[in-house]
């Protein structure tokens, strides 16, 4: 099933099925097929921190909409 980033479960490991064309996020290692892991997600509509192999990174609610993901079984 997919959902937006901001939607992911904490916990659960995910892989990114569509970003939006920013070399940004690509450069910080989020990109169609890559793996993250939900670390957690900040009330309020904050942002969201996920792991990417050795680094976390927190991504902003209204970017979080945008990055579709699906979760791995």
């Amino acid at each position: 099933m997919k959902q937006s980033l901001y939607e992911a479960k904490p916990g659960k490991e995910y892989t990114i099925v569509h970003t939006p064309d920013f070399r940004l996020l690509s450069s910080i290692g989020l990109f169609n097929g890559a793996k993250v892991k939900m670390e957690s997600k900040y009330a309020l509509g904050g942002p969201v921190s996920v792991s990417l192999s050795t680094k976390k990174i927190a991504v902003g609610k209204d970017l979080a909409t945008q990055i579709y993901v699906r979760e791995v079984r």
